[in-house]
């Protein structure tokens, strides 16, 4: 039986309209990379054909009972087989096409990959200046308060290596999942990289709420910092 060498997770709710164009990008990558992978799709209690659309092409499907970015993630990772796991968004915004330069990043060593759309092409429309402004404030927090280094710390595209993965015992079951990955593997002094990566308008509607999520980053980070 063949090493599965990378895990595609993608968290998803209601995601009808993109999650099948996520899968078939990222099988093509597969092929054209002669990988062996696999990919799972979790389905944080969707009221659409999400799931349906999924199976069809062939991805495993995970039921997340708990709504919350956090949840989807964490139910995802508990079934994952791959040697290396690469979260991203099922609303095509990321460019699946970009895998490789995370892998590339694992192999040479390091052992959390987190991508940096401001450093990379980020299409108009792609995010707007309210959520900018509120990802520039919590990442230069975030590196005041913990030194991480990274500075597009909510990026949700995203590879680590599943030996290391335990180690971090994240249990976050909202947005603030992406903080906490970032605040422990720092702390475990993990082998970091930052690489710039592409960014596009969304499909369909965000479940972001700005504000909200927002000051629920800030009370996670304050309260871990204080811990």
């Amino acid at each position: 039986m063949k090493i599965i060498k990378i895990s595609v997770v993608l968290p998803c709710r209601n995601e009808e309209q993109s999650i099948g164009i996520c899968i078939n990008k990222i099988k093509e990558v597969f092929l054209k990379e002669k990988i062996n992978g696999e990919i799972i799709v979790s389905d944080n209690k969707s009221i659409d054909n999400s799931a349906k659309i999924a199976k069809e092409l062939g991805a495993k499907v995970v039921y997340s009972n708990k709504i919350g970015y956090g949840y989807a993630c964490l139910d995802a990772l508990k079934k994952v087989n791959g040697k290396y796991i690469i979260l991203a968004d099922a609303d095509n915004s990321y460019d699946f096409y970009e895998i490789p330069k995370f892998i590339k990043e694992l192999d040479d060593g390091f052992d959390f990959v987190i991508g940096n759309r401001f450093k990379g092409k980020m299409e108009k429309k792609s995010m707007y200046l309210v959520r900018k402004i509120g990802n520039h404030i919590l990442s230069n927090f975030l590196n005041i308060l913990f030194n991480t280094g990274i500075y597009d710390t909510h990026c949700g595209f995203r590879g680590i290596k599943k030996g290391v993965l335990n180690k971090l015992k994240l249990e976050s079951g909202g947005m603030e999942f992406a903080s906490e990955m970032v605040i422990k593997a720092k702390f475990l002094n993990l082998k970091i990289k930052e690489i710039p990566i592409n960014y596009y308008p969304r499909i369909g509607k965000s479940k972001l709420n700005s504000i909200k999520d927002g000051f629920r980053h800030l009370r996670f980070i304050l309260s871990y910092k204080i811990r």
